[in-house]
């Protein structure tokens, strides 16, 4: 037993997400999502770049149970619709107004969405392979990352605020995109706090992911070199921004995680789309990466089983006491290990 624990060393959690952390370094960084849909991003360019138009009717999931549909107009094949199916349209839309999609998506917006859907785009294929390339990238971003920007749309509107120097027409956003999990947007003079709550189910997830939010606030405290990254804290009690507003909050068993961002975090060219992409795939990223950890961690306990059973089946003992045979044909005994006398 000794020997087998010097030869495989107890690994915990915060040392799994150590080893991890260091493999990720020298891989080249942690697994950013991408903030649009793959699929839908591929079938609107392979439309364009097409000779011929052919009809398509594609459906996609994306997170936080969004759906997408990609469909051609049967007498206008010229014609694609993208449609987006998410459970906190009417949430968002509330808050911060109908013309946030207008301003957003112009004339690629469609008077009525499709039925079954939130919101639908129409683009012209036609005119989309006639322009140049900056415009093509630009509307399949903008169709495939539908999700990003509905979710985020008060993230748009507080960080707009805050580089403007302008207002914001709420004191608070709270979005549900996942009913046990709302997320808090609280815009101020100098600063926009996000604060998630995050839900696990299972118990190893749920030690995995504290593990992993209290490294976070750790590693953001201590390392010189992410002294200018948002501010990281998380607490078991709600945040002081939501104390004013007598809200009735979620279950947390993870407690709340904030981050704070400012106008440095966000002037710069791509920085503010950038930020509402990685704002709003944040909890899809935590998750990825507690799931990767568990299937790691389990893996690794398989082979340690794996080893262990080895060195047990190559200790089995000699049978005792057995009869044995001469070259002759005569038998003998063997009286025991601790005696070399042998009988006959």
């Amino acid at each position: 037993g000794s020997h087998l624990g010097a030869a495989f060393p107890p690994l915990s959690p915060r040392a799994m997400l150590g080893a991890l952390a260091t493999q990720a370094k020298s891989a080249g960084g942690m697994i950013h999502m991408d903030p649009g849909n793959g699929i839908v991003a591929e079938t609107i360019r392979s439309q364009i770049d097409s000779e011929t138009r052919h009809a398509v009717d594609v459906t996609a999931a994306d997170h936080n149970d969004v759906l997408y549909k990609v469909a051609s107009d049967l007498d206008a094949k010229h014609l694609l619709t993208v449609s987006i199916s998410i459970s906190c349209f009417a949430e968002v839309i509330e808050q911060v107004g109908a013309d946030f999609l207008t301003m957003r998506y112009g004339s690629l917006l469609c008077p009525t969405a499709e039925i079954g859907f939130s919101v639908s785009l129409q683009l012209n294929l036609d005119d989309l392979a006639a322009a140049d390339e900056k415009k093509r990238a630009e509307t399949i971003a903008l169709a495939s990352c539908l999700r990003r920007d509905i979710e985020g749309a008060p993230l748009w509107v507080c960080f707009g605020a805050l580089l403007n120097r302008t207002p914001v027409p709420r004191p608070l956003y709270v979005v549900h995109p996942r009913p046990l999990e709302p997320l808090y947007i609280a815009p101020g003079m100098d600063r926009v706090v996000v604060i998630y709550t995050m839900s696990f189910k299972d118990p190893t997830e749920l030690a995995i992911a504290s593990i992993f939010l209290q490294e976070l606030e750790l590693v953001r405290r201590t390392e010189k070199s992410l002294s200018t990254a948002p501010l990281v804290s998380l607490s078991t009690r709600p945040p002081m921004e939501l104390e004013p507003f007598n809200l009735e909050l979620p279950d947390a068993p993870l407690g709340f995680l904030s981050l704070a961002l400012s106008v440095r975090h966000l002037d710069g060219e791509g920085k503010l789309e950038k930020a509402v992409g990685l704002i709003g795939s944040y909890r899809s990223y935590v998750f990825y990466h507690v799931k990767c950890t568990k299937s790691n961690m389990h893996s690794r306990m398989r082979t340690r089983v794996n080893t262990w059973l080895q060195v047990l089946n190559r200790a089995v003992p000699d049978k005792q006491n057995s009869e044995r045979k001469t070259v002759g044909g005569r038998t003998f005994k063997r009286a025991g290990t601790a005696s070399a006398a042998t009988t006959f």
